[in-house]
């Protein structure tokens, strides 16, 4: 029961948001809407999970939005570079969340960021394909997942 009420509450704000307009039934049917999809729904785990960390996750939005951007940066160097000076290859990042959530934020993340993608996700660890030898490094080093961990609460590496 109270994983539904957070599902509840939010499905009527997007209902709102989405609709634009405030009359009474705008609000009756976001209501009613928002109590079926609360009812069919109310073993999700996930969704009340993503909801429980939302703060957290909201403020890891802007850093990985920072690392893409300048990922993207040093991934249009190396293209427009008359070298092209890359050096792929593939690591293994060790990973120990205990949380399937924090997991996928971070098998996603790198693989939002340019120059990385998350070939394998194995019970220990991950196999990223990285286009640089810095990239790997990066990877590895582990700042992205002990912001993930921060996240979670979860030390994860």
């Amino acid at each position: 029961m109270a994983a539904v009420l957070p599902v509840f509450v939010t499905c009527v704000l997007l209902w709102l948001l989405m609709a634009g307009r405030f009359t009474v039934a705008d609000l009756v049917m976001a209501i009613l809407a928002s109590a079926l999809v609360s009812a069919l729904n109310r073993d999700l785990e996930q969704l009340s999970e993503v909801l429980r960390y939302g703060r957290g996750l909201l403020a890891y939005l802007p850093w990985l939005l920072r690392e893409v951007w300048l990922s993207n940066i040093q991934v249009l160097k190396l293209v427009l570079d008359p070298r092209l000076p890359i050096d792929p290859g593939l690591v293994r990042v060790p990973v120990r969340f205990s949380s399937d959530l924090a997991r996928a934020v971070f098998a996603n993340s790198i693989t939002l960021t340019p120059g990385t993608i998350t070939i394998e996700t194995g019970p220990d660890e991950f196999l990223v394909h990285a286009l640089t030898r810095e990239a790997a490094d990066d990877v590895r080093a582990g700042g992205m997942a002990r912001r993930v961990g921060g996240v979670f609460g979860d030390p994860g590496a």
